[in-house]
This record gives structure tokens, C-alpha cells and sequence, in this order.
């Protein structure tokens, strides 16, 4: 919000200058021989004022803080900072591992400069493009962190070039491709980024004509969304983005153990797609975060399917009487103590009125509807498990139209 201030006698003189809105700038080219992003906090060729940054290099693809040090004119300085490595104390600086020394182009489209430690290497770097900031501008290397964890982890906006060109250039990397996998009418292969180590699907080919385009959108989109925050994690070893000092967990420079997180597909057809992304994820704090989520798309138009989308009855996403009767009704109940025993504990019939998710199982005898518990408190996370498996034919009555077309063979 701008301020105005009057003086009786000057209020018609007087005019006030607004500031330039800071445009954060993505530039990319290499230190030496090895591939580089860098992100400023706005344009080094026409801004005032120090400028701090961050960068990736592409063969790695987690931030690394670049703090402002000295400006004069085009030309900067930053600092690098080096990994904590338990050198860090909350409240003061991380430890420096090399200085940066450019000059940015009269048009700033291209910067040069240098990048100093034990030795001096070139840097040349050219600019990728920008994006636009709303709130307040960004002064520091986290305050760049802060804007990905934001848009894209807590907001869930789509990486593009106008978004982020910055993180578009991160994400946007070469994959290693699996073996092709699933049925004659529909296939897929899981693609792995070898900076992040865990593998995602792609739909590779749909009988009919069918455009698997709208669904590896959403994949992708989840993919990327991931790497983001394995990356992000990753990035915590710094002292730039630690906003409250050290995490215990999280200074030791790994990707929250995303790279063991699974993603399995349970059904794809020409129509509808459905899988499961389970894992244990930690990045500091009080608890892992465990989960086991089931996901169905119709492939089509990608749109991603929840329980009212699938089933009659549906209130505010939580089953109505009808289906959580169905589902205690034809869940078979153990008949061992220990399971017994466990099944009280968590008060599954109970958690069938709130956490019910439903999804497809493809298999030689065709689809079969599955329904689970997703999303329960952290404290009875264990309890989270498939209740039942039905030919769909046995819930027919209880399919709203659109969700019975998708499952029609």
C-alpha cells in the first residue's frame, strides 16, 4: 500500500515518484563447463540497489543461496554459500564457499562474469525471462525460496515459464524411460529424473485414437510437484533458507526420502486411469508423513475423479448412509483375535463414514472397484488400508452415470 503525505501550501507541486515493481530475472548458461540457472531478486541493468539471488546447478537441481554483498552499477557481487554441515547457529550467516563477480549487458539480456573458491572460473550466462511479483519484493535468497514452497507446493499453481521460469528451467530435465508396461488396448512407463530418483507413470499409447496429452499433464503435474519438494527439502541444508536456524532432520542436504516414495498403477484403459502414490516423506519436524493416496482420471479430459465424482450420495466429499452401509456390509471382518483387536483400536467402521476413497483394479478378469481409508490423522495412519474388492457389476446401483460410462467396457 502506497502512503500519501500533504503539506497545505505544496499539495499541488509536489509529486511523488513510485518505485519500479521488482521483477525477479532467470538467467541460464554455465560456471566453467557445468550447466547453471540463476534467479536475481529484479533486473541487474536497471535496478538500484544490492541484488541477492539463488541458483541450481542442472545437474543437481536444488537451490543454493546467493547472498547480496556489493553492486555498483550493471555490476554485482554475491556470495555462495557452502552446506552447513553443522557449521551453522541460528540467527547468524551460513559459512561462504566461492564469490560470484558479474556485469550485466546494457539491455540485460546477457550478465558475465566470474565464480571464485579455491579457483576462478568463467560464467556466462543469458537471460531466460521473468515473472511478476505480487506483495511485497523479494530481497533475499529465501524470499525466492519462499515463493516456489508457496505458488507451487502450499498454492498448487502449475510450473510454466511466465509462473517460474526459474523453476520451469529446474523441472523441465531429461528422464529416464522404463519398459512399457500394461494392457493391448493401454500402456504406460514409469520416467525417473536422476537428480530425484523416484519414478512417476506416463500413459504411452490408448486404443481408439485416444490423446493421452490431458492425462500426462496431471501426471507430470504431479511428478513435478514432488520434485519440488524433494528438491526443496534438499535445499535445506543451507542457512539462507532457514528461516528459524537449523531443523534437525533437515540440515543433511537429502530429498525427504522422496526417492523411496512408489507410485503404482492399478488400472488404465482408453477411458479412465487409476493408481496409488504411497511413501514416508520427512524434511524435519515433529513426524514423517506417512501416506498411502489412491488416485482415479478420467484420461480424456484429465480430470481428476473424488468420491461424489464416482458414487451416489455423496455430501461435501463424505459418504452418505447408502455407501458406508454398502461398504460394512460387504467387507469381509477377521476372524483373528490380533486382527480383531487392531480393527477395534482404529474404529474402522467408524472411519468408513469419514475417510472412504474409492478407486479401479485392473486385471486379467477386468476392473474391479477398491475401497479404502485415506487421509486419517497422522496417530492412526496405520489403520489406512483397502477394505474390499468388488466386480463392478456388484456396485452398479450406487455408480453415479458418469463414473459407470468411464468403467464400461
Amino acid at each position: 500500500m502506497i502512503r500519501r503525505m500533504f503539506w497545505p501550501l505544496a499539495a499541488a507541486t509536489l509529486a511523488f515518484a513510485v518505485p519500479a515493481k521488482a521483477d525477479p530475472v532467470t538467467y541460464k548458461g554455465t560456471l566453467g563447463k557445468t550447466g547453471v540457472v540463476v534467479e536475481l531478486t529484479d533486473d541487474p541493468a536497471t535496478s538500484q540497489g544490492q541484488l541477492a539471488g539463488r541458483c541450481f546447478y542442472r545437474s543437481q537441481g536444488a537451490d543454493i543461496p546467493l547472498q547480496a554483498k556489493s553492486r555498483k552499477g550493471r555490476s554485482l557481487e554475491l556470495s555462495e554459500e557452502e552446506a552447513c554441515k553443522d557449521k551453522c547457529e541460528e540467527g547468524k550467516p551460513g559459512p561462504i564457499g566461492a564469490v560470484w563477480k558479474l556485469t550485466a549487458s546494457a539491455d540485460g539480456k546477457t550478465l558475465e562474469g566470474s565464480w571464485t573458491a579455491r579457483k576462478t572460473l568463467p560464467i556466462k550466462l543469458e537471460r531466460a525471462g521473468s515473472r511478476s511479483v505480487e506483495g511485497d519484493a523479494p530481497k533475499s535468497p529465501l524470499d525466492l525460496y519462499n515463493f516456489t514452497d508457496e505458488t507451487f507446493l502450499v498454492g498448487d499453481a502449475n510450473v510454466t515459464m511466465e509462473t517460474s521460469p526459474y523453476d520451469y528451467l529446474r523441472l523441465d530435465a531429461p528422464l529416464e524411460v522404463g519398459e512399457k508396461k500394461g494392457w493391448p488396448d493401454a500402456s504406460y512407463h514409469d520416467v525417473t529424473d536422476p537428480r530425484t530418483k523416484f519414478a512417476r507413470p506416463r500413459v504411452v499409447e490408448l486404443a481408439g485414437g485416444v490423446s493421452p496429452a490431458a492425462a500426462n499433464a496431471v501426471l507430470q503435474a504431479r511428478h513435478w510437484r514432488d520434485e519440488l519438494d524433494a528438491l526443496g527439502c534438499k535445499a535445506m541444508q543451507y542457512a539462507g533458507f532457514q528461516e528459524y536456524g537449523p531443523i534437525p532432520g533437515a540440515e543433511d542436504g537429502t530429498l525427504g526420502d522422496y526417492d523411496g516414495t512408489i507410485s503404482e498403477v492399478r488400472a488404465l484403459t482408453p477411458k479412465l486411469m487409476s493408481w496409488m502414490e504411497s511413501g514416508s516423506t520427512f524434511c524435519g519436524g515433529a513426524h514423517p508423513n506417512n501416506y498411502a493416496d489412491a488416485f482415479t482420471m478420467d484420461v480424456r479430459n484429465g480430470k481428476l475423479f473424488g468420491l461424489g465424482d464416482m458414487f451416489k450420495g455423496v455430501v461435501d466429499g463424505a459418504p452418505g448412509p447408502s455407501l458406508v452401509a454398502f461398504v460394512k456390509e460387504k467387507r469381509a471382518k477377521p476372524a483373528d483375535q490380533t486382527d480383531i483387536n487392531f480393527e477395534n483400536d482404529c474404529g474402522i467402521d467408524e472411519l468408513i463414514g469419514q475417510y472412504l476413497v474409492g478407486s479401479v483394479k485392473r486385471d486379467d478378469s477386468g476392473l474391479k472397484l477398491v475401497f479404502g481409508l485415506q487421509g486419517l490423522p497422522h496417530v492412526i495412519q496405520a489403520c489406512a488400508d483397502d477394505l474390499i474388492e468388488l466386480p463392478v457389476a456388484d456396485v452398479g446401483e450406487l455408480l453415479t452415470p458418469q463414473f459407470a460410462e468411464l468403467l464400461a467396457q
